[in-house]
């Protein structure tokens, strides 16, 4: 279990973008945010500005969705996480770099911004890391026979 958790960070370390999923209200709502992955601390942070909609909603309802991808290599993993809010000036100054410039001005300082703490409770990894053409082989076995296709590993991790 060890190497599947190890496996997991492994495979979302180099994901520029993270779809994260709050419940506003009853409703699901899903927005790319980026990542920052501390794998040392099991960790993963996001920077936002501090009065938007999803740090109220995960004031409110601490069960959050994180959906990674690596389209190139065809793996997808699905994370249910504990999320809160943290406006810690160290963690804000830890954690800011290029991308917060852009969005959040020049330094972290005066920036009106918090950070998302996500810690994973459960994930799924999807690796259909095979070649496309072996994609479309084992697609096209599946079509002709009673079998499914195999698309590769199935894997999932509880973190509790």
């Amino acid at each position: 279990m060890t190497s599947d958790k190890n496996d997991f960070w492994d495979t979302i370390s180099d994901t520029s973008v993270c779809m994260v999923t709050t419940n506003d209200d009853g409703l699901l709502r899903s927005r790319p945010m980026a990542p920052y992955i501390d794998a040392s601390a099991k960790t993963i942070h996001f920077v936002t500005d501090s009065d938007s909609a999803k740090t109220f909603e995960i004031a409110a309802d601490q069960d959050i969705g994180l959906s990674f991808m690596d389209g190139g290599k065809m793996v997808y993993v699905s994370v249910s996480a504990k999320g809160t809010v943290s406006r810690d000036p160290k963690l804000i100054k830890q954690l800011w770099g290029p991308y917060c410039k852009v969005f959040f001005g020049d330094g972290p300082e005066g920036a009106d911004v918090a950070v998302i703490r996500a810690e994973p409770v459960q994930a799924e990894i999807w690796d259909n890391s095979g070649s496309k053409l072996a994609i479309a082989a084992e697609m096209t076995r599946a079509y002709f026979s009673e079998d499914g296709p195999d698309l590769g590993d199935n894997t999932k991790i509880n973190f509790a």
